[in-house]
């Protein structure tokens, strides 16, 4: 379902169904939270019992620090979606071209490895974007680092970019059913970029599989 952006001044209506957003998508964040930390709890008791050996306490010490990691990164992400929701976003002009080029470069050299290939199509020239180009960068990072993650060898992730109506459309996409399911930890990851691009009047929609994150964002004196 395609998010339409907000209008000044909104309905209690819409403010409610942004708060039902939130608190569910925290919600689904906790329940992320919940495995590693599970999974913490059993490896630091496992570690200290006296039947362990060296080579267990390391593998069980190598586990915990994984865990922490990820534990560490998804309260990262709700923190930053709680910022996102309560503060406005620093919305200026700024180039998308500019934006996107090294956030390509990047993507390309990690997905080449994996023999993904990353096809972008954009205009010649676009005129500027109004809106926050680091909430901007966080969601394409979070849209292309889950298309990788659900992608094989062989696959093509498509980029297209089109402006029309007032707007520039950004699609990130692979077109290939996988019979993949995201994880919480995913599910999260769009949920912060769902409300960065929403915060500057954005609109945002995705789908499972075959995966597709579509944003789209208005640009400097546009009225969409």
């Amino acid at each position: 379902m395609r998010s339409d952006p907000l209008e000044n001044g909104p309905s209690i209506a819409v403010r409610d169904d942004e708060l039902g957003r939130f608190c569910a998508t925290m919600a689904e964040g906790l329940h992320a939270l919940a495995q590693p930390l599970t999974i913490l709890r059993s490896t630091v008791a496992a570690s200290i019992a006296p039947s362990v050996t060296p080579a267990g306490q390391q593998r069980y010490l190598e586990l915990s620090t994984q865990h922490v990691e990820r534990t560490c990164s998804l309260f990262e992400c709700l923190q930053e979606l709680v910022i996102a929701s309560q503060t406005e976003a620093e919305c200026g002009p700024y180039e998308l071209p500019e934006l996107l080029a090294p956030v390509i470069e990047d993507q390309e050299a990690a997905l080449r490895s994996s023999e993904i290939e990353l096809r972008v199509t954009a205009p010649d020239a676009l005129p500027p974007v109004r809106g926050d180009a680091a909430r901007t960068l966080q969601a394409l990072f979070a849209a292309l680092k889950i298309a990788a993650s659900v992608s094989c060898a062989g696959d093509v992730i498509e980029l297209p970019v089109t402006a029309r109506d007032g707007l520039v459309e950004l699609n990130i996409q692979n077109k290939r059913i996988h019979g993949r399911r995201l994880n919480s930890s995913e599910r999260l990851s769009l949920a912060l970029a769902e409300t960065n691009i929403r915060s500057q009047r954005g609109q945002y929609e995705w789908a499972e599989d075959p995966f597709r994150v579509s944003m789209a964002l208005p640009l400097q004196g546009g009225d969409p």
